[in-house]
């Protein structure tokens, strides 16, 4: 019914929700984007608007997820177009001069429930999550494990705890206000941490933006959840706690499970295997599998 550009228009507004990002990656300016995008959107009678951020689509959406569908059909059997996304912090490392046929992402996810949303709807074709908040038994996904790596406390360069005398433990952390993700943003994770006992300070951020992440420990007091990616991102105004969250985090691909054999997926296996190798290599907290 719409040929793969015309649909990609629309698409990527919902993926990247930013006309600059969707007409950096179709080559493209963003009023060609916007006219698209709304053409697919009235010819099946949806309702697009933006709200806190996401573009939403009201009404029966059966024959664009068919579309959908069929698109990714189509990328996937060309080996052309092919859309890969991450986790915030997760997905940068392995994207940088990825090769073949791969788009890729903003890379700013904070949680699990968009992104798979996102496969699901075929809109994404590929994404690096976040072990252990990955399908598990899913007759519809695989998942294909790159890495496994320590969740740490982390806080400000001037935090007090970093005076502090002897080993630290779990207690000492309880007079600070920590952040924390929605509730489903993460399950597993979540209830590992609550379990901690520690107070939270609620974050309403399904993407990544700094002000309302980093940005909000710089009273040099609260303390955030990271990764040796993460740490890496803030290039030292953040550094880890000498304190261990009893966590551990991976990074894993996910992608629809009848795609998973495909040569092009197993040649970016291949591919982010051998980038996981090299990270190892530059944070040694960093393990590939």
């Amino acid at each position: 019914m719409f040929d793969p550009f015309r649909l990609s228009c629309l698409d990527y507004l919902i993926w990247l929700r930013s006309g600059q990002e969707a007409t950096n990656r179709l080559a493209c300016n963003q009023a060609t984007i916007s006219r698209n995008a709304r053409s697919v959107a009235d010819f099946l009678k949806l309702d697009a608007r933006k709200l806190e951020g996401e573009w939403t689509l009201a009404g029966d959406a059966s024959l664009l997820d068919a579309e959908r569908e069929v698109h990714q059909l189509y990328r996937w059997e060309r080996g052309q177009g092919l859309r890969i996304d991450g986790i915030y912090g997760a997905g940068s490392p392995y994207f940088d001069g990825l090769s073949g046929p791969w788009v890729c992402g903003r890379s700013d996810f904070m949680g699990i429930t968009y992104p798979m949303a996102l496969l699901r709807e075929s809109i994404l074709d590929v994404w690096i999550g976040c072990y252990p908040d990955l399908p598990g038994d899913d007759d519809d996904f695989a998942v294909v494990h790159l890495s496994r790596y320590p969740a740490y406390f982390l806080v400000d360069r001037c935090h007090p705890l970093l005076e502090h005398q002897g080993d630290l433990a779990v207690e000492d952390l309880q007079e600070f206000p920590v952040l924390s993700l929605p509730d489903g943003a993460f399950p597993k994770m979540q209830q590992h941490l609550k379990g901690l006992g520690l107070e939270r300070r609620p974050v309403g951020a399904t993407r990544h933006q700094p002000r309302h992440w980093e940005g909000r420990t710089e009273d040099q007091l609260t303390i955030s959840y990271g990764s040796p990616h993460t740490v890496a991102c803030f290039a030292g105004a953040k550094v880890p706690l000498p304190l261990s969250t009893g966590l551990i985090l991976g990074d894993s691909l996910v992608v629809k499970r009848r795609f998973a054999d495909s040569e092009v997926f197993q040649q970016l296996v291949v591919q982010l295997r051998e980038r996981a190798q090299l990270l190892s290599t530059s944070r040694p907290a960093l393990e590939s599998c």
